[in-house]
């Protein structure tokens, strides 16, 4: 059985010090990495803001292991510059209608 699990990427460096023409150049890749996980059925959902002090982001994922999820977290070109720690996500409820940014994943 596919649990969710939740993917949470912290850059390596503070706002500070942040590069963010690094995080830029990696865009392409992450949505080529984005794009492949929707394909295999394992996307949930997925977003970037910040934390206190460093940029980050959230993607949920589906996955029949941690094993699997870390398997799959790998691919993120944003691991480079960041460090994604994942943790089992139990959903009581979703209501995934914020659908504007739909179109970057399909195209």
């Amino acid at each position: 059985m596919k649990e969710v699990y939740a993917l949470i990427w912290r850059s390596h460096e503070p706002d500070e010090t942040f590069k963010p023409e690094e995080f830029q150049a990696r865009i392409p890749r992450l949505m080529e990495w984005l794009r492949a996980l929707q394909a295999g059925g394992n996307l949930v959902g997925c977003g970037g803001g910040g934390f206190e002090d460093k940029p980050g982001g959230l993607t949920l994922l589906l996955a029949e292991s941690i094993e699997r999820a870390r398997e799959l977290s790998s691919g993120s070109p944003m691991n480079e510059i960041g460090s994604t720690e994942i943790f089992l996500w139990d959903v009581f409820y979703a209501n995934l209608t914020v659908l504007e940014n739909h179109d970057k994943l399909t195209s």
